[in-house]
């Protein structure tokens, strides 16, 4: 049986990291009391179910008491080495005292060491001479997390019942269509908004058929335009209106929701990126794991776009119209939470933003790109 034994780190990443990339059969966390109990279950359960690990368990140690760490690695490795397991010592992260204490275990056992660069996906190996390494016992086996795999480590859950069902490409049709939609939107960017504004105004009667009050001419060009690309049909102009069905729902939510077009042309250069395993638009994730269903008890935010790119996770939010800090805010928070110091941040503008936002964005470090 391999051991893998390493102390159990706030970034849940780190502490599975090895078993992503290697079959492990039991995995021994040594950590600190507060750390152990507050994501436990969520490390283990992701364990288990994800890469296979049968064993997993949590040996909590004074965070003072050097003497105390050193004693129950002892006695907890030594029994594992009686059972005939071949046991390995783990670096990736973990803190300062009991990362010298597996040091100094591992100088006494002989017993190899390796971590992970988790940016890289880079596993370092030491060992004494004449000792294995880890990589020549463990059968590789890389693992790829998708989206609900990677959020569940952190303890969350994607709420699929607040999915916006018009933000799903389903076909070439669909794809068509968002490719046009944003051509017409960089023709009518100064506008957009406010032409969004006013169709999002009118609703459909039962059959369909809008009536928006007639404003300038160029937004009756506005609408030609749309009709002419197929969003818009049956568009007349008389006594005073203008009067169009949509070509379908998707359409009317696309053009009456002024920010979905930006996520939907974002979300398309995600899809088409061969390099990325998973990935979502308009994924709504609820923070503790549990799903409630009633107001005022899911701590819920809402991110434009998430994919995993070899386990690491990138948080896009579009914005549209200006940006204040508060949107910086809410990116940083979201991603910080899910994904700690491994999360990549993208901010999606269509509009210039100020010099003291583009400078606060740096400092959070936030990618910004203008499409």
């Amino acid at each position: 049986m391999i051991v893998n034994v390493e102390f159990f780190d706030e970034n849940p990443l780190e502490n599975v990291i090895t078993s992503l990339n290697y079959k492990v059969d039991k995995t021994i966390f040594f950590g600190y009391k507060n750390a152990i109990e507050e994501n436990k279950k969520c490390v283990e359960n992701f364990l288990k179910k994800y890469c296979d690990v049968q064993f997993v368990t949590f040996c909590p140690v004074d965070e003072f008491d050097f003497a105390d760490v050193i004693d129950k690695i002892t006695e907890t490795v030594n029994k594992e080495i009686e059972d005939g397991n071949e046991v390995f010592f783990d670096l990736t992260g973990g803190e300062s005292l009991p990362l010298v204490a597996f040091g100094i275990m591992s100088n006494e056992l002989m017993a190899p060491m390796h971590k992970y660069d988790v940016s890289s996906n880079q596993m370092y190996e030491y060992s004494y001479e004449g000792g294995i390494l880890f990589s020549e016992i463990a059968e590789p086996r890389p693992i790829k997390l998708n989206l609900e795999g990677y959020i569940s480590l952190y303890g969350g859950v994607v709420n699929k019942n607040m999915h916006k069902q018009f933000k799903d490409v389903l076909c070439d049709e669909d794809i068509q269509d968002i490719t046009k939609m944003w051509n017409l939107f960089k023709l009518y960017e100064l506008k957009w908004t406010q032409y969004s504004g006013i169709l999002r105004q009118s609703k459909p009667d039962d059959n369909g058929n809008v009536c928006v009050p007639e404003k300038d001419s160029l937004f009756y060009h506005f609408l030609r335009e749309c009709e002419k690309e197929g969003f818009l049909k049956h568009l007349r102009q008389s006594k005073g209106h203008y009067n169009f069905t949509y070509k379908n729902d998707t359409i009317k939510q696309y053009l009456c929701d002024a920010g979905s077009i930006l996520e939907m042309h974002v979300y398309l250069q995600t899809m088409r990126d061969d390099t990325v395993d998973d990935y979502k638009v308009g994924i709504h994730i609820d923070w503790d794991g549990v799903i409630h269903n009633k107001s005022g008890e899911d701590v819920i935010n809402e991110i434009d776009i998430m994919y995993i790119q070899n386990n690491l996770p990138t948080f896009i939010s579009c914005k549209i119209g200006s940006v204040d800090q508060d949107d910086l805010y809410e990116l940083e928070t979201i991603a910080n939470r899910f994904g700690g110091k491994y999360a990549k941040k993208i901010l999606v503008i269509a509009k210039e933003m100020s010099d003291g936002h583009l400078l606060r964005a740096k400092e959070l470090g936030i990618e910004v790109r203008m499409e």
